[in-house]
């Protein structure tokens, strides 16, 4: 069985979680502007629960996974080339 390089390893993993962090980003801002959404057209309860879930879905896109996660991993591997 051949074996993969590390360096493909660690760039498919930085690809992966660039793309995770990407989506939940993206899920976060679509919430939040459903959010938005729904407390200008009058139902408060949905409006809230969609801007908390918005802000912990871009908690978990943007810092979670992008700053603790994918730009370590990117800086490893430019600090390695």
């Amino acid at each position: 069985m051949a074996r993969i390089p590390a360096i493909v390893v660690e760039l498919f993993e930085l690809l992966a979680l660039l793309v995770g962090s990407a989506a939940v980003s993206l899920v976060g801002v679509a919430l939040e502007l459903t959010g938005v959404e729904a407390v200008t057209g009058g139902d408060l309860a949905l409006g809230l629960w969609a801007l908390v879930m918005g802000a912990a879905a871009l908690y978990a896109g943007v810092v979670a996974l992008g700053y603790e996660q994918v730009l370590p991993r990117a800086r490893a591997l430019v600090g390695d080339a």
